[in-house]
């Protein structure tokens, strides 16, 4: 009788251990979530990544996404081309 409560404290213990040891199950269940995470974020930056190279390739090749890109960004135009620039109103009286 002795014996079967020192084996089954063993038992316990050593399924606890397993449970939440250092490298037991809980900690597995956590670091496959973050890989899952981490896999995730690194989808995104790839699909960001691609999308910065093909900005920049139109950049260097393509003169007329170039041209584009100045007249949005910096509101530059040719010297034969009017401008029109449309500022909302910040103040709305519903008039």
């Amino acid at each position: 009788m002795k014996y079967h409560i020192i084996y089954i404290g063993i038992i316990v213990f050593l399924a606890s251990y397993l449970v939440f040891g250092n490298n037991g199950l809980l900690k597995l269940y956590d670091m496959k979530r973050l890989k899952i995470d981490y896999q995730k974020q690194l989808s995104e930056i790839k699909k960001k990544n691609k999308k910065l190279e093909k900005e920049i390739y139109l950049l260097k090749r393509d003169k007329a996404y170039l041209e584009s890109i100045i007249k949005e960004k910096l509101n530059m135009k040719k010297h034969n081309e009017d401008m029109y620039i449309i500022k909302k109103n910040e103040k709305s009286d519903g008039k």
